[in-house]
């Protein structure tokens, strides 16, 4: 085997590791608000939906777009940076991902797609599991900033790829 098959899947070994723990963290931080992840609990409330299936339906939660999107840009401020944390934290949480996704796709052809639908698709799948878990509230607008999040990071690893700063690691995968 020479060295550049070997360099490739080292490179490629990295950024799936990479990819794992950033997936971790987004799972932590999005579905666990910080917390350790605890699959006892996420068993038990599992269970409690299942005795209950009738209390998804009952459920508050934000089902019109821009609802939530236009009462944090109301509530921004520069004198409380957390005023923003919702609308700005959803964003940053998915440009990782709209990063390293194209990264790590072995087929270079419709990157733009393959992101958009693969950010709204996890995006969706962290909603659905807070809704029927109960372990957070289903918001429409989370799906718009995630899946904005996402085509923000490919747009990033688009500039980066055109100026040549990460070309050797894309052409190595």
């Amino acid at each position: 085997m020479t060295k550049e098959p070997k360099k490739k899947s080292a490179i490629n070994l990295l950024l799936a590791a990479i990819f794992i723990v950033y997936m971790y963290f987004l799972i932590r931080i999005i579905l666990f608000k910080g917390a350790p992840v605890n699959l006892l609990s996420l068993w038990e409330q599992a269970g409690r939906m299942f005795e209950h299936p009738d209390r998804i339906f009952n459920r508050r939660g934000n089902y019109i777009p821009f609802k939530e999107i236009s009462r944090g840009m109301d509530d921004l401020s520069l004198s409380d940076p957390f005023s923003s944390i919702n609308l700005v934290g959803n964003l940053l949480a998915f440009i990782p991902f709209g990063i390293l996704v194209p990264m790590l796709l072995s087929q270079k052809v419709r990157l733009f797609r393959r992101v958009f639908f693969l950010s709204l698709a996890l995006s969706f799948c962290f909603e659905f599991t807070q809704l029927v878990l109960y372990i957070g509230t289903f918001d429409v607008d989370d799906l718009i900033l995630n899946t904005g999040g996402g085509v923000a990071g490919y747009c990033i690893y688009r500039l980066l790829t055109s100026f040549g700063w990460i070309a050797s690691i894309s052409k190595r995968c």
